[in-house]
């Protein structure tokens, strides 16, 4: 993989892919000439969209379940008013009690779909019920959070803040998160979906919703304490102080190295080696050095054989090179909800995203967990491998079932790799390049550079958004001693600072 990466910076030319991919937007720049138009091309296709190959992809989720991701997406950069859109939508996502919004939940309560209370799974084995989910709560502060860092404006966070606001009591007082994880009474862990992942039947304790709760928490305590509300802010201190002890003691299996899935009404564990809880567990700030160390070795060992498709009997947890597999092992029957399996049945092992295939958004986050604990190269690797393989397929990872278009030039389906359509999330992935290499995350108290370059690149640079300026951020190596050289050109900034520090912009 060194080898020829390392070749296709010396001779580029040598290495052109099969994606016909054009790059619309180039936010990114490196000093390779490859990466940079891979890393452009792909933004350009899973990012804003504007490259659509032969489908019609959207580039938002609009939806609250997608509210953070959306973020994630757009909160750095407003190219045709994505960011506007984006963050106008939040005002538009139905909360009982907000705007005469009346549903069966309390008051508080995010809808699970933008026009319906439940998600829209009321078919198959479901009849006519619906189900709640409860992920779409927390990710609605942590979105709140993003626009407002990125934008700094104020108007927006004092319009939007009662709603959120009213989604964390719910979280909080319906759910019980002011004595610590948040407790899904709706849905117990052996009946029905409560997250994105619509066909694995986590509830009552469920780490992906503890986890987004706890960053949700952390974020409310900065943004309560902008608009001055003392008492806010420190009823949300209080509740996040032992949250991280308490999800670490709640969900982690010692004797398996790694956060289980969630723990049901009847307080058992369920567990399928769940690898986009863990990835996204660190990035979050969660666990620490030596529980990280344990899950990064967990997922170099072999896992449980596919059971169909091109890697049929692979153990590798990386087989799909566009990003890990969801899964270790197929999630066991008695956790699986059936209710969009097709006529023939449930797939084998590997034959669906949310059971040992893979969606590209799971990719930032191995990204940034690896950089957290400063696995650079292992990042960079992963982020390569991802570009590397879209490079190398004639519509670039597409796929367009209503074109009959269902398999990649790799024999892969549209049911095993979560890429575009109805993934819009999946742009996220190169959003690590700007979050973790180049280094910039935006906080409320300004834009902090903490750049991370892998050894095989000299240079970085992103083009943001940033409150009312569009910024160029370009990070170099100086390498007499080792420093990082940062320049801003339109603030006229030129500093130098040592790996591991961060340089510190206010708007």
């Amino acid at each position: 993989m060194w080898f020829v990466f390392i070749l296709t910076i010396l001779f580029p030319c040598i290495f052109a892919g099969k994606c016909p991919g054009q790059a619309y937007s180039t936010p990114f720049n490196t000093s390779s000439s490859i990466l940079t138009k891979q890393l452009n091309v792909f933004w350009s296709i899973y990012g804003n969209c504007e490259e659509k190959l032969d489908t019609n992809d959207n580039p938002f989720g609009d939806n609250p379940a997608w509210a953070e991701w959306d973020a994630i997406k757009f909160s750095w950069n407003n190219r045709n008013g994505y960011r506007d859109h984006a963050q106008a939508t939040l005002f538009r996502f139905p909360i009982n009690g907000i705007d005469d919004t009346k549903g069966n939940m309390s008051k508080g309560f995010l809808w699970s779909w933008m026009d319906t209370e439940q998600w829209p799974d009321a078919r198959g084995s479901h009849g006519s019920i619906a189900s709640y989910h409860f992920d779409q709560l927390p990710r609605f502060p942590v979105a709140v959070y993003q626009y407002y860092a990125w934008t700094g404006n104020r108007t927006f966070l004092h319009a939007i803040l009662p709603r959120v606001e009213s989604v964390m009591t719910y979280l909080l007082i319906n759910m019980n998160g002011s004595f610590g994880i948040p407790i899904n009474k709706i849905n117990d862990g052996t009946g029905r979906p409560s997250t994105y992942m619509d066909q694995v039947k986590s509830g009552w304790k469920d780490a992906w919703i503890s986890m987004i709760f706890y960053t949700a928490l952390t974020n409310m305590i900065e943004l309560e304490k902008i608009v001055g509300n003392q008492n806010q802010m420190e009823y949300y201190q209080s509740a996040a102080n032992s949250l991280s002890e308490v999800f670490d003691r709640t969900f982690w299996n010692e004797s398996l190295g790694r956060y289980i899935g969630w723990i049901d009404r009847n307080d058992y564990q369920h567990d399928s080696g769940y690898v986009f809880i863990n990835l996204e567990a660190l990035t979050r700030g969660l666990g620490n050095q030596t529980k990280a160390d344990r899950i990064f070795h967990w997922l170099s060992q072999p896992a449980d054989p596919i059971q169909i498709g091109p890697h049929n009997g692979s153990t590798d947890i990386y087989h799909n090179v566009l990003a890990a597999r969801t899964t270790t092992q197929n999630v066991v029957q008695s956790d699986w909800d059936g209710w969009s399996d097709p006529d023939e049945g449930r797939r084998p092992y590997g034959g669906l995203v949310e059971s040992g295939g893979t969606m590209i958004w799971l990719t930032y986050y191995d990204i940034m967990a690896r950089l957290r604990f400063n696995h650079t190269d292992e990042a960079f690797e992963i982020l390569t491998r991802m570009l590397d393989r879209i490079d190398n397929d004639s519509y670039c990872l597409t796929f367009n079932y209503e074109k009959g278009r269902y398999r990649d030039d790799f024999d892969e389906d549209f049911v095993q790799i979560g890429s575009n359509y109805p993934f819009p999330e999946s742009g996220i992935a190169v959003v690590a390049f700007l979050h973790g290499f180049v280094g910039v995350q935006a906080k409320p108290d300004g834009l902090y550079i903490c750049p991370q370059l892998p050894s095989l690149l000299n240079f970085a640079q992103a083009q943001i958004d940033y409150g009312t300026s569009n910024l160029t951020i370009q990070v170099s190596k100086q390498n007499t001693p080792m420093v990082y050289s940062i320049t801003i050109p339109e603030r006229q900034i030129s500093v130098n600072i040592t790996p591991g520090s961060c340089y510190n912009l206010s708007q």
